[in-house]
């Protein structure tokens, strides 16, 4: 008999035929009759609703601005209280690519040098002659492996005395939260909770206020099992580190994408961004000869390509709890960016291995905007 983990492939393999079908209908057709925007969000509610997602909120930005919003189902489903794309949600991993900025203020204002062994700030780091940029590639070790537990090193990194000299909760508030104003944002869901009491005060009381307030209106989290059904579940992290932490909200991080778009030097070069947004090269010598390594990251950013365009994205899981992804296509200056108070837009697929097109919302997405 089949357990748990054949229920959830087969579910899967349904949720990807639901996808292929879109896929199979073409941009001619029903695509010459309406707008993109019109046909992705025919096809959101219906792939949440398979999912078993409580609630999903999404917003497409071409150009910079928001093009189009999607709100489906609960941020609390008992309370029947519907989700927008102005309700926080912990981001987990997409804060990875809010590191990549931080460190990439430090090299624009303090030539902050990235190519140094990172044991010159963390002497703990467990791998021997790895360099900064490699922990942001998520290439430790002469090959690409996405470990969070590593990248969190970096938040020594960004604190460091050369580089943002501040707690990195400061620098996040500072270079980020603040100056793009994302008001509806906070650097650590424990900032709201007993232990985060030290935390608090690193902070004035006008900012810990506002903090507090948006906490209140935290999405509740679900689990989904592998039927298909969500349950009421909690939060499992609380702090605030390079890899994970943040809480936002999609319009937030429309604020935060649209301006990384705008290529205006805020917050931080093009000349950077483009190193953030391109492919990272390691070359690396062996005992008999040298090798170079193409990884499918860049610096803080996942970099990969389908049908001829190059993809920069990111995503966040917190397991049983919440989970989001970002995906860019720089060519065409257009984002998508989806937050979810459940697993259910990394649960299953195979994200933390550079498989953007696991996603079926995804799969959607490319085949009407590509």
């Amino acid at each position: 008999m089949g357990g748990p983990h054949t229920s959830m492939k087969f579910r899967l393999f349904w949720i990807v035929l639901a996808a292929a079908l879109v896929l199979a209908t073409g941009r001619r057709g029903a695509a010459q009759e309406e707008f993109p925007y019109q046909i992705f969000d025919r096809y959101m509610k219906p792939l949440v609703q398979q999912i078993g997602m409580p609630g999903l909120a999404a917003v497409i930005l071409q150009g910079g601005r928001i093009a189009w919003k999607g709100e489906y189902g609960y941020a609390d489903v008992d309370r029947k209280i519907p989700i927008t794309i102005d309700t926080p949600m912990p981001v987990g991993g997409v804060t990875q690519a809010v590191t990549g900025v931080l460190v990439g203020v430090c090299i624009d204002r303090y030539r902050f040098e990235i190519d140094q062994d990172i044991r010159n700030i963390v002497p703990a780091f467990p791998v021997a002659e790895t360099r900064i940029r490699q922990v942001l590639a998520h290439a430790t070790g002469g090959r690409f492996q996405y470990s969070p537990s590593l990248y969190s090193t970096l938040t020594s990194v960004v604190e460091s005395r050369g580089c943002a000299n501040q707690t990195y909760r400061q620098a996040t508030a500072v270079e980020v939260l603040d100056r793009l104003a994302m008001t509806r944002s906070v650097p650590g869901m424990d900032l709201g909770r007993p232990e985060g009491a030290a935390a608090r005060e690193q902070f004035e009381t006008t900012s810990w206020n506002r903090y507090q307030s948006v906490l209140g209106e935290l999405a509740l989290p679900y689990r989904i099992d592998a039927r298909g059904r969500n349950s009421r579940s909690e939060h499992s992290s609380y702090g605030l580190d390079a890899s994970t932490g943040l809480v936002s909200t999609a319009s937030d991080l429309a604020k935060f994408e649209g301006e990384l778009d705008k290529r205006n030097g805020v917050p931080l070069s093009f000349s950077t961004l483009d190193q953030m947004w391109s492919n990272a090269r390691f070359t690396f010598s062996g005992p008999v000869n040298s090798f170079t390594l193409t990884t499918p990251t860049g610096l803080g950013w996942f970099v990969t390509t389908e049908s001829g365009q190059r993809l920069v994205w990111t995503f966040g899981h917190l397991v049983d709890a919440s989970s989001a992804l970002i995906v860019k296509m720089p060519s065409k200056r257009l984002t998508l960016i989806m937050l979810a108070n459940s697993g259910g837009l990394a649960q299953g697929y195979d994200l933390e291995n550079a498989n953007v097109t696991s996603s079926p919302f995804v799969k959607v997405f490319l085949r009407l905007f590509i």
